[in-house]
């Protein structure tokens, strides 16, 4: 479950990340054209009542001309976040989708905070939006349908990027949040049919998952499937293991950066904001 206080940990977090940005930005000189926002457009020839800050002096350098710069306002973001709600998430103490659920929940306010739109939605067998899609939409609503949501046990998740891609019609970035334990030609189909689109994979995984604590005679459950096994593990079965879960992971990476997607792995062992960084900064990379 994600406890509502998390909003009000989020809410402290973003404030105390604004005032280092204030002191951090403090002294410096910013543009009265330029700056977040705005995109060069092209150029036009000086005019008499033209912003002698905009010539474009290396314009001038080549031609003797006096050229101003023209930009137009850069149109926002619309975030789209992509929960994956299916059994396998719900695993781990906090649960991967509790962690992930909290790391959409806390884009979506970064979102907000920079006067983007976003959308959020769920997906495991099909797609499910739980947000209005503006800027400012109601948080602690998202927090309590998302609570509410039944855990269903299979993530088709090519259908479903496949699905949400063909709804993007704007400028857009898109973060799938998921523990990504499913087949990679999937993965790569699902990224493939975002086009155009800035693309970032956040991959959760437990604590336990990346690195088991436990070893000897142990019954191990499936989540999607709720079959149980007993087993022995030893710890070449647990390194094998790891070394699979490695590869698995590392496949994944390599098939985001060959499709200009961005994939961050996060555990639920870590500091939810300092995920929440590395997720932030791979949107805006």
């Amino acid at each position: 479950m994600i406890e509502i206080e998390f909003l009000d940990e989020l809410q402290n977090f973003q404030l105390a990340l604004d005032k280092h940005s204030e002191e951090r930005n403090q002294g410096e000189q910013s543009s009265s054209f330029t700056g977040q926002g705005m995109v060069f457009k092209d150029h036009k020839q000086y005019a008499p009542g033209d912003d002698i800050r905009k010539i474009d002096w290396k314009a001038y350098a080549r031609t003797k001309d006096y050229f101003v710069k023209r930009f137009e306002e850069e149109k926002n973001l619309t975030i789209h976040i992509l929960l994956d709600r299916s059994s396998s998430m719900d695993y781990g103490s906090p649960t991967k989708y509790d962690y992930g659920g909290k790391l959409g929940i806390a884009a979506a306010d970064m979102a907000m905070n920079t006067n983007d739109r976003f959308r959020f939605s769920v997906f495991s067998e099909t797609l499910t939006d739980i947000s209005s899609g503006r800027r400012n939409s109601n948080t602690p609503q998202i927090v309590d349908t998302l609570n509410e949501l039944r855990k269903t046990p299979e993530s088709l998740i090519e259908r479903c990027m496949t699905e949400y891609g063909g709804r993007i019609k704007n400028k857009s970035a898109v973060i799938v949040i998921s523990d990504f334990l499913t087949d990679l030609k999937e993965i790569e189909s699902g990224i493939e049919s975002f086009n155009d689109t800035e693309v970032v994979l956040v991959n959760v995984l437990d604590a336990e998952e990346l690195d088991p604590s436990f070893e000897g005679d142990t019954i191990l459950k499936d989540p999607e499937s709720e079959s149980r096994l007993r087993t022995y593990l030893s710890k070449r079965t647990k390194s094998s293991y790891k070394r699979d879960l490695g590869e698995h992971t590392r496949k994944i990476e390599e098939i985001a950066n060959s499709h200009g997607a961005r994939y961050v792995q996060v555990s639920t062992a870590d500091d939810i904001f300092e995920s929440l960084l590395k997720v932030w900064q791979a949107v805006n990379k």
